[in-house]
């Protein structure tokens, strides 16, 4: 590459460390000399504050939106307010068309650096470092230094803040909620060994590097973690908590209704949950099976139900009215084969549901198997179909598993149990500089 080329790095849109990794990947040693380490900067103290503090939450991803991330960090938020603390959300849909303008040129300048400068280009990557050249303007802007403690949403938003907080020098703390490079290598939206996962692993491991602490929604997520550079000693695990008001039971006398809320996507296993109703026609004659949700999978899905002649599936859509229609059923079934701690779990719970689910992601750190619910192995038929014959055609262990969930999700799982041990993290951190 001649010194021409190298003239024309626009470091103030690429971050050095994903320009180093990319010109690794390329086997260029322009960059070699670039520091990649980025510095964490809160401390634990003994004495912890009893004042109210003022928490920004931040989200790479729009913000409200339908999902578990979002509504985390809304039952979060509404919580660390309730104990009298100060929490604001800053995401990109808050931009004025003014940040947005930016995008298109700062695309236009990485792909013509990447093609002068690799020979290629790659249209993931300049999108994302577009879109995070022109959030962290927009962060800028947003007085980050007026915060007692920033809590990143994603490994996107982390990676910038992780950028700005060697200026501003903040605890730093960071909740995933997935594995991007990993579930995208799963699901074959990233290959193996291609540039992109380099790039994308590489922002994950600065931003933890550079976090005070990961508060994880479920220990399951340790190992990925530590494989991404974390230690033990700076994870706490918060279990994932909601506000929902459950709408009173209403009681079916002649059929059973079993749902299913959830995203049609391939991983959340619908095709698997209709193989195994298919194997137990005898028990299905009082049965209607509602899926509620949308998605990808849908027309896929439509036309299987039909191939089994599933003729008791019924296709609700998408619908704001959960607590409405999971007040009239009696089971619940998330036959999931890539998971975390699913929302609809939770909230099946807190709605007096008998639930049906698999050892996927945390999920067995939120049903207790044959305690507040029935756990199946990923992928297997013949054991989602016996669960759900026998809780078919036995009221009694419908009923306990119920009532075992309901209670425990009211013991566990509410926004006001999570916010008060998260406010405990919160609680031992400070600014390194700040005098006692």
């Amino acid at each position: 590459m001649s010194k021409e080329q190298t003239d024309h790095v626009p470091p103030h849109i690429i971050p050095p460390s994903l320009l180093a990794v990319m010109d690794r990947y390329f086997n260029i040693n322009e960059s070699n000399q670039i520091s990649n380490h980025l510095q964490s900067f809160g401390k634990k103290v003994k004495n912890h504050h009893a004042k109210p503090m003022k928490i920004l939450y931040v989200t790479f991803f729009e913000y409200p939106h339908t999902g578990g991330l979002s509504n985390y960090i809304t039952s979060l938020k509404n919580g660390c307010q309730r104990l009298g603390h100060q929490a604001d959300v800053l995401a990109p849909n808050q931009m004025s068309q003014a940040f947005k303008e930016q995008l298109v040129p700062a695309a236009a300048e990485i792909r013509k650096f990447m093609n002068d400068r690799y020979g290629l280009v790659n249209e993931k990557i300049i999108k994302n470092l577009s879109y995070l050249y022109v959030f962290e303007l927009f962060l800028k802007e947003k007085h980050l230094e007026d915060y007692d403690l920033i809590h990143a949403q994603d490994l996107f938003a982390l990676f910038v803040l992780a950028r700005l907080n060697q200026t501003y020098q903040k605890p730093l703390l960071f909740t995933p909620h997935g594995f991007f490079t990993k579930s995208r290598l799963t699901f074959n939206k990233i290959q193996k060994n291609s540039l992109e996962e380099a790039y994308f692993t590489e922002i994950e491991k600065r931003g933890i590097e550079a976090c005070d602490e990961l508060i994880l929604i479920a220990d399951s997520f340790r190992p990925s973690l530590m494989e991404l550079g974390a230690r033990q000693e700076k994870m706490t695990t918060v279990h994932t908590g909601i506000d929902y008001q459950p709408f009173p039971k209403q009681i079916n006398q002649d059929k059973i209704i079993l749902s299913c809320i959830s995203r049609l996507s391939p991983r959340k296993g619908h095709d698997i949950l209709f193989q195994a109703l298919a194997r137990i026609p005898e028990v299905l004659a009082n049965v209607e099976v509602w899926i509620v949700g949308d998605g990808v999978m849908k027309e896929t899905l439509i036309q299987q139900a039909r191939d089994l002649k599933l003729d008791n599936v019924v296709f609700f859509g998408k619908r704001d009215d959960i607590a409405n229609i999971l007040s009239h059923s009696d089971i619940y079934v998330l036959a999931t084969v890539n998971d975390n701690f699913p929302l609809s779990v939770m909230e099946a719970m807190f709605s007096h549901q008998a639930v049906i689910t698999t050892t996927c992601g945390g999920i067995p750190e939120m049903i207790q198997h044959e305690q507040t619910g029935i756990l199946c192995e990923p992928g297997n038929i013949e054991q989602l179909a016996q669960s759900i014959k026998r809780l078919v055609l036995h009221k009694d262990d419908r009923e306990t598993l119920a009532k075992a969930a309901a209670a425990y999700a009211h013991k566990h799982l509410s926004s006001q149990v999570m916010a008060a041990k998260v406010e405990e993290v919160y609680k031992q951190y400070r600014k390194e500089t700040l005098n006692e």
